[in-house]
């Protein structure tokens, strides 16, 4: 053997022996606060924006080891919109070099935030098309890459550990089911135990992921935390806010660790809301944000670490039946439409007539929504799902996971819309009348996010 062939096979044999790359870890957020004027949305009326109570962020958390980068990046906004999404992909990796689809972006569901345009008649109810509108949409997708290239440079060698709080008695499902009446009733302010009963459960967990540097001192670098509840305790005033997430997120940075950038991925929370119809109590946003930061600050002692390895991720477009339409829906429908920029007809009849219009406008358009999971050891990966999902249905993602932590990051990389469980149909009402897709949609997607799961852990 000549010495050239034997200084190569040194060379593998040696590099084969070769420990395998740290984890890296860098977070940034960038402020994505829109101008006075812009369009809001989270209700089925105008309302252009003026003033602001707390800043609006687009904030990410960039995985790396051994060459594999993978991102979650969450908007303090309503949600997300595949355009929006695909934009900000192409953006991210002409700039950083990350794969699109290694990207996970997702929205918080603040109701104080600017809308973002939906292809359907809701965009003229919100006027979301208007030059404030267009050009703080046009700005988006760059604010969003700007915020995964400012994390990607900060990417450092770190250590991961996950915990799980439990946050009781702020959230509630917001569909109740009284005795003698098939429909359920939305978000009642008060209930009579004697005859109601909530519809369904809710999630009360809360998630803690915590990335600290490798060294002796672990300086905190980032959080991923996730709770699943809807975020309108503001209101529906014009001035902006990241509602109670953004509370969270910065007690939970105050507490446990300067310069530490913490993130809010909103889990299943298409039925759950914060109103308290046991006592009729309204808790403020500084109320809801301080009771999760202190559930996450008690479950901040039990954070265990895990070996964490290049990402895994795995994602898959699926093709979902949307709704049927009845004549009579469409009737009821176009009559709705009809009156609706001259009366105050109410958000469900609104919500159903915006979704009847849509369906029939896009009735020979596939409805194809993405399921995604960035798995980061053999105990953590995170999922995210594309709409309001039902809390059913995460929980149960969260029972058959073969993850021991499973963060759930709903309206994630384009929005379908609320997402009901199969159970939920027959009861109506809101969620249900402005349901895009078919009865057992939910549970298609709750089957596609375990193939995925199962795939990222035997990978």
């Amino acid at each position: 053997m000549n010495h050239a062939c034997l200084s190569a096979l040194v060379l593998v044999l040696c590099s084969s022996q070769l420990p395998a790359g740290e984890f890296r870890v860098g977070a940034a957020k960038v402020d994505i606060t829109p101008a006075d004027g812009t369009p809001l949305g989270g209700y089925y009326r105008f309302r252009g924006s003026a003033g602001v109570l707390d800043p609006l962020f687009a904030k990410t958390i960039v995985f790396e080891k051994d060459g594999t980068h993978a991102a979650i990046v969450v908007l303090d906004l309503s949600g997300t919109v595949r355009p929006v999404v695909e934009a900000a992909r192409n953006e991210i990796q002409k700039q950083c070099g990350i794969e699109g689809d290694h990207i996970m972006i997702s929205g918080t569901h603040t109701h104080t935030g600017p809308q973002q345009p939906r292809g359907s008649l809701m965009d003229d109810i919100t006027k979301v098309n208007s030059p404030p509108g267009v050009a703080y949409m046009s700005a988006l997708p760059g604010k969003i890459a700007q915020s995964v290239k400012e994390a990607k440079a900060k990417l450092a060698p770190a250590k991961v550990a996950a915990a799980v709080g439990k946050a009781e008695g702020i959230s509630f499902n917001r569909r109740v089911l009284r005795a003698g009446v098939k429909e359920a009733i939305w978000q009642p302010q008060k209930i009579d135990p004697a005859t109601d009963r909530p519809a369904g459960p809710i999630d009360p967990d809360v998630g803690v992921l915590a990335f600290h540097g490798a060294g002796a001192d672990a300086t905190p670098l980032a959080s991923l935390l996730n709770f699943a509840m809807h975020p309108t305790s503001v209101g529906g005033g014009v001035k902006i806010s990241a509602d109670y997430p953004g509370v969270f997120t910065k007690l939970v940075s105050e507490r446990h660790g300067p310069g530490m950038i913490s993130v809010f991925a909103n889990g299943c929370c298409g039925n759950i809301n914060h109103g308290d119809y046991l006592t009729g109590k309204r808790r403020t946003t500084l109320e809801l944000g301080t009771a999760l930061a202190d559930a996450a600050t008690a479950a901040w002692p039990a954070l265990q670490y895990v070996e964490a390895f290049k990402p895994r991720v795995k994602s898959e477009m699926v093709t979902l039946e949307r709704r049927k339409l009845s004549d009579a829906d469409i009737a009821k429908a176009k009559d709705v439409v009809n009156r609706m920029f001259t009366e105050n007809l109410g958000t469900v009849p609104m919500a159903e007539a915006v979704c009847v219009m849509e369906t029939l406008d896009k009735k020979d358009v596939p409805l194809r929504v993405e399921v995604q999971v960035i798995a980061l050891s053999d105990e953590v990966a995170i999922l995210s799902l594309p709409g309001e999902i039902f809390v059913e249905l995460g929980l149960a993602i969260k029972k058959q996971s073969p993850f021991k932590h499973t963060f759930i990051a709903e309206l994630a990389n384009g929005s379908m819309g609320y997402v009901p469980n199969r159970e939920a149909y027959p009861q109506g009402n809101y969620e249900v009348v402005s349901a895009r897709g078919e009865a057992g949609s939910g549970e298609k997607l709750v089957e596609a996010a375990l193939k995925l799961l199962r795939e990222a852990k035997e990978q």
